[in-house]
């Protein structure tokens, strides 16, 4: 923690929430559109974070937990919260459409 603003002087970021950033970013890029036009497929991707390790293609792994999900999922949507989108009844559970558009930007999934 910095006191003082000189003590910031010269510190990087450690980035740790680069590949989340990264894998959100794409995410929304990919599948924004179709998860805001469909409350459905926002549902489907609650789910697919939830207990889902994400590999990116420089070997980054993003995880979620079920309330982190929800909140990527009202992020998305642009609507919402946590509480509207947790649509955790199968945690770990991957759609077919959201499996090949993440293979696509080279995120691949394994079960946590």
């Amino acid at each position: 923690m910095f006191t003082e603003r000189k003590d910031a002087a010269g510190v990087p970021s450690a980035r740790k929430g680069r590949a989340r950033k990264a894998f959100e970013a794409q995410l929304d890029a990919a599948l924004g559109e179709r998860i805001r036009a469909d409350g459905t497929c926002a549902c489907d991707l609650s789910p697919a974070l939830t207990d889902v390790a994400w590999h990116g293609p420089a070997g980054e792994v993003v995880r979620y937990s079920s309330r982190e999900a929800g909140e990527i999922v009202a992020w998305v949507r642009e609507e919402g919260d946590t509480i509207n989108w947790f649509c955790g009844e199968f945690p770990g559970q991957v759609a077919d459409w959201i499996s090949d558009a993440r293979a696509g930007s080279g995120w691949n999934w394994t079960l946590a």
